[in-house]
């Protein structure tokens, strides 16, 4: 079975791996990011550049970090996905974390993500 355009969507954001150009091209201007609180820079983002500037300088804490989705389930006009994060920080520390994202897409573009993560092992992992 193919997925679907919303679900080929969703991939293509995790296939970028951080490429701040794709994650613009995806993303809907008046995006909104809704970040699990106890998450690095958690909390709510609204609008393209505040997403970008504002929640990703997180990822200076780390040598590489990048979500991996296991399972999509699309209902409307949502994606659930169930993945993993994979970190490396730049203490040399090694971390996965389960994550749930549900994104929400509007005319062709990606409006919201609301995430929730175990943000223990990252915390721990970053020496927090």
């Amino acid at each position: 079975m193919s997925d679907t355009s919303q679900i080929t969507l969703i991939r293509k954001l995790y296939d970028a791996m951080g490429d701040v150009n794709v994650f613009k091209s995806l993303l809907a201007d008046d995006a909104e990011w809704d970040i699990a609180e106890g998450f690095p820079n958690g909390g709510v983002y609204r609008g393209i550049d505040t997403v970008i500037n504002d929640f990703f300088p997180f990822l200076a804490d780390f040598d590489e970090f990048y979500a991996k989705g296991d399972e999509y389930f699309e209902s409307g006009d949502h994606v659930i996905v169930l993945g993993h994060y994979f970190g490396l920080t730049k203490r040399g520390r090694r971390v996965q974390s389960r994550f749930a994202h549900i994104w929400t897409i509007r005319d062709g573009k990606i409006r919201r993500l609301q995430q929730t993560a175990d943000t223990l092992l990252i915390a721990q992992a970053l020496g927090k």
